[in-house]
């Protein structure tokens, strides 16, 4: 009689796909001949032994490395199959592949192990490969095979994401009726900031399932991105309304009334979800978060201190009570906030105690205060005391932040994070000179530094000298962070100050859609403006003025084109 191991892993279950009802069962594809027979013996059994008391403990590593041992020995399909998901849970994609591939020739059918197949070529860079994978799933199984593979794209990183989106985009035009493949598309289109594309993708996906929660949301989120902010809320406010008591649809319609600065709606939306859930603090806690981000600061304040009375997570919600402090100027009372903050977030809520010091004049009271935190945390010394230079510049004292710094680099004339400031530093007061000096030796001790490579480079750009040299830094700097927003905002203005106005924009789009700041619309506003697409540059600049309505950047900009909103 043949054994059936168990697996004793809960984190595992991540990965067990969706519960959506299946369509009716195929025949399934019989595995091909002369494969070897499923065999266990004691070696292997007492293998699996190790493998189960090794995940009891949450020894991962050591679980797999028997479980890999026992899928190649066994040959069962089970014991593959859970050595296939511990792989892909630990993002480890060369081993899931393999174990995926073994898996498949036991059950070439099995849609958990076309689509761990399909995740581990998409994390090697193997966009093709991939793509047969899921065409079987397709093939086999239908749409709801496709909605926990969307769903993993969340899970990966910048470039995983965008490979399986890609890989998933492309089949859409095979299998047409097939919603979340143009959900995928939709999603795709968006990060290359094709929000025309993605619209009419997203519309392809609810013409064929006009349930589709997951669509419907983003085409809340691409209206108000196109700026039909109205048009957004109102198709929220009916999904609402639809589905009272769904979470998704109601966190989705809070986020952008905060986006849309209608705080006072936001406040009544963010009650309702908290009253909806009163047991669950994990929620209302992650609604303060939200609420706090977008500047609702009375209705974050509510939930944290209903948090705090209940015990839960203290040090972290007073030092949350003090970022809501901040928002509506109260700085005595922040400060009291995060001085009272103890445990790993102390130092971080003490430098931001130190900082409002600063603002306030109080500079002495901080000088002691960031000096006694050095005393108290000698490894963090540097990190210290770039802080306190920044806050001396913020403050108008640059030539005290380069004072500080100065002395620092005299017992470490070789340390590159205090090269780096100092250079910044002094950029900020018009010595450039001292900047490309302090840069440049930065980059003789780190040939790589992505961040100093970008900052010259920039600079140089801005400035309009040596912009072949400035082009070659931000491209090795974005080789190494090819999804950062900075760098990739760098790259379009150095191609716009080299008169590369198509190729500018590319990159400008991409930045202002993973990181939509004041000066990276007032950089994407300009080319546009430049290109002679006037109404889209307005629409950038508007939109980015709506949300600050001060920017600098972007006023500078239209002061300097002569331009009107």
């Amino acid at each position: 009689m043949k054994s059936r191991p168990s697996l004793i892993i809960v984190a595992l279950a991540a990965l067990a796909g969706c519960a959506h009802t299946p369509p009716a069962p195929k025949p399934a594809t019989p595995p091909p001949a002369n494969l070897p027979p499923i065999r266990y013996d004691g070696e292997t059994l007492g293998d699996l032994l190790v493998a189960e008391v090794a995940a009891q403990r949450q020894a991962l590593d050591v679980t797999m490395a028997y479980y890999g041992k026992a899928a190649s020995r066994t040959h069962d399909p089970e014991v593959i199959g859970q050595a296939t998901r511990l792989a892909t849970f630990l993002q480890d994609p060369d081993q899931a592949r393999r174990l995926a591939g073994l898996w498949l020739e036991r059950e070439p059918d099995n849609e958990d192990a076309l689509r761990l197949a399909a995740l581990a070529e998409i994390e090697l860079g193997n966009g093709d490969a991939a793509a047969v994978h899921i065409d079987r799933l397709v093939k086999r199984s239908g749409s709801d095979a496709l909605v926990p593979l969307v769903a993993e794209a969340q899970s990966l990183d910048e470039e995983g994401n965008r490979q399986l989106l890609s890989a998933l985009s492309g089949l859409a035009e095979r299998y047409p009726d097939e919603a979340p493949l143009w959900y995928a598309r939709a999603l795709d289109l968006r990060q290359q900031a094709d929000l025309e594309g993605a619209m009419e993708a997203v519309e392809h996906a609810l013409d064929r399932q006009p349930g589709h929660q997951e669509a419907q949301l983003l085409k809340g989120q691409l209206l108000f991105e196109q700026g039909e902010h109205k048009k957004a809320l109102r198709h929220l406010s009916k999904l609402v309304d639809e589905r009272p008591e769904a979470r998704r649809p109601r966190v989705a319609y809070i986020r952008l009334l905060l986006a849309a600065r209608q705080t006072e709606k936001a406040e009544q939306q963010l009650r309702i979800l908290a009253e909806q859930n009163p047991d669950d603090l994990d929620l209302q806690y992650s609604l303060a978060l939200i609420a706090l981000e977008s500047g609702a600061g009375d209705a974050a304040e509510d939930l944290l201190r209903g948090l705090l009375a209940q015990g839960y997570r203290s040090d972290e919600i007073r030092l949350n009570l003090g970022q809501a402090a901040e928002l509506r100027d109260a700085p005595d009372q922040a400060i009291d906030y995060y001085l009272q903050v103890q445990g790993s977030d102390s130092l971080r809520a003490q430098v931001q105690a130190a900082r409002l010091m600063y603002r306030q004049g109080r500079s002495a009271e901080a000088h002691a205060l960031m000096t006694t935190l050095i005393n108290q945390n000698p490894g963090s010394t540097d990190v210290l005391v770039i802080s306190e230079a920044e806050m001396k510049t913020e403050n108008g004292d640059a030539d005290g932040a380069l004072a500080m710094l100065k002395e620092a680099l005299a017992n470490q004339p070789d340390n590159a994070d205090l090269l780096y400031s100092h250079g910044m530093t002094a950029q900020t007061m018009g010595r450039f000179e001292v900047m490309e000096r302090d840069l440049k030796r930065v980059l003789e001790l780190q040939p790589n530094d992505a961040g100093a490579l970008n900052a010259l480079g920039y600079t140089w750009a801005d400035r309009g000298v040596h912009l072949d040299q400035a082009e070659q830094m931000i491209r090795q700097a974005l080789q190494q962070n090819p999804d950062d927003p900075a760098i990739l905002d760098s790259m379009g203005w150095v191609l716009y100050r080299q008169g590369r106005l198509d190729q500018a924009l590319r990159y400008l789009a991409r930045a202002h859609a993973l990181y939509p700041d004041s000066e990276v619309a007032a950089h994407l506003g300009e080319v546009l403006w430049q290109l002679g697409e006037h109404d889209k540059a307005r629409l950038v600049w508007k939109s980015s003025l709506d949300a600050e309505p001060d920017a600098p950047a972007v006023r500078n900009t239209l002061k300097r084109l002569e331009v009107e909103l």
